[in-house]
């Protein structure tokens, strides 16, 4: 199949998810306003910006559903679809040549080049916020494929703002052997790409990638760099984030909603730039707009999933809501067994993932993402003295406006019924029989 940003739009633009904007719009906040305007829409595509002949994507992923586009899903059948990804993951596949390599250029001005926009209010500068990095450990060689945000500086020059995770752990062990790291910034991606980014596994996220496509990514040798590329992608920036330079970063707006501080962050020197012709530069809208969240949601909850099942087999589903910024709380469908198993669940998603603060369980016959359903399971099988279990002073991350010394309280509640009260009057939802309602449901009025 067509790994490229350009395929996945053609199959948005079939299920009438697409806006194009014809009227010039502005990179100085005017092209975020209008992907908040549409936050719950179709795709955007800003054909005209001011300034540049490069046209802006926005939107791609600010609805779980979305993703099944690409690959013609319905929403339910997204979780499973990137489960087996994971599980049979694809090894990517070297090839000659790919359109992203069409033009390049190591006069790389960023500014003058790419339509890199101002986001939020008070964002230290222009940010390229969908910018897919690449890197391999120094020793090891083992590849990494994540998201960072990247505060253009000038020219050829940008400072990067790292989540603590294995790019980071790259760029530490890099300082201690005095090196530079190479790495490869991918802008303009297929969400297959994206989501893959994300993924918090200890493998090359590059293979699940394959496994979302169903073969092997197709990837191209960088022209500066020992690294490789997706062969189809759209921009491709190669360069080394310098081992003893610092510059001071931020703010930026993040996905709490709320401005990260400014701090002194890695530097990297781009020399060389990549890409089709007549490139198409993607962006996110940062804060807490709903493709900054569900671009890592929809496979921070696949792979919570998979974590949380290791542990409680039973756990049926998984939600990750964009009210707790698709990070922060978690919902967990159980089919329980015995009790404690709830609890244990929680427990299990907390050392998966260490963002999460306020963890639900509930009974596989409530409906995760409807919030009504779990609410009244709050509401009826829920005692607070026996159900809500605090923890205090758990490590948190830097980026959450509630932390005192990089800590905060954990929260879980367990509203399962117990298993001496599913016979009785508890453990039964009134209502008609269920094959009258769906006898009633399916017919015409």
């Amino acid at each position: 199949m067509e790994q490229s940003l350009r395929a996945a739009l053609e199959a948005y633009e079939r299920q009438g998810d697409v806006l194009r904007f014809s009227k010039e719009v502005d990179w100085n906040f005017e092209a975020a306003a209008y992907l908040w305007k549409h936050k719950h829409g179709p795709a955007v595509i800003f054909d005209k910006v001011k300034g540049y002949d490069v046209p802006i994507i926005g939107n791609l992923l600010n609805e779980r559903r979305k993703f099944g586009h690409a690959f013609g899903l319905e929403e339910k059948q997204i979780q499973p679809y990137i489960l087996e990804a994971i599980e049979h993951g694809i090894q990517p596949e070297l090839v000659e040549t790919g359109p992203v390599q069409e033009v390049v250029t190591t006069d790389v001005d960023l500014l003058r080049d790419l339509p890199i926009p101002i986001i939020s209010e008070k964002d230290g500068g222009r940010y390229i916020s969908a910018g897919v990095f690449i890197a391999k450990h120094p020793e090891t060689g083992r590849r990494n494929v994540s998201i960072c945000r990247i505060h253009v500086l000038e020219g050829n020059k940008v400072a990067l703002h790292m989540a603590p995770t294995h790019l980071f752990s790259f760029y530490q062990r890099c300082k201690e052997l005095g090196r530079d790291l190479e790495v490869a910034v991918l802008i303009g991606n297929h969400p297959a790409i994206m989501v893959a980014s994300q993924m918090l596994v200890p493998n090359d996220e590059m293979e699940i990638a394959g496994g979302l496509f169903r073969e092997p990514v197709r990837m191209v040798r960088c022209k500066t760099i020992d690294l490789e590329v997706p062969a189809e992608g759209e921009i491709v920036l190669e360069g080394v984030i310098r081992h003893d330079e610092r510059v001071m970063e931020g703010p930026f707006g993040e996905f709490p909603g709320t401005y990260s501080g400014s701090s002194m962050n890695p530097v990297l020197h781009i020399q060389a730039m990549t890409t089709r012709k007549n490139p198409l530069f993607q962006m996110i809208v940062g804060s807490n707009h709903p493709e900054h969240l569900w671009t890592g949601a929809i496979a921070r909850e696949a792979t919570l999933l998979r974590s949380v099942q290791a542990v409680v087999p039973t756990v049926q589903a998984v939600s990750m809501p964009e009210g707790g910024v698709c990070r922060f709380h978690a919902i967990i469908s159980i089919k329980k067994r015995t009790e404690g198993e709830g609890k244990l669940a929680a427990l299990a998603a907390i050392t998966a993932q260490d963002l999460l603060k306020y963890i639900i369980v509930v009974d596989d016959d409530i409906n995760i993402l409807n919030h009504t359903d779990v609410e009244w399971a709050m509401a009826t099988r829920m005692r607070a003295h026996d159900d809500v279990q605090i923890i205090r002073d758990v490590k948190s991350n830097p980026i959450d406006p509630m932390a005192i010394n990089r800590t905060v309280s954990k929260m879980i509640i367990d509203a399962t019924l117990r298993m001496d009260e599913r016979e009785g009057r508890y453990g039964a939802r009134a209502g008609v029989p269920e094959e009258i309602m769906k006898r009633v449901l399916g017919e015409a009025e």
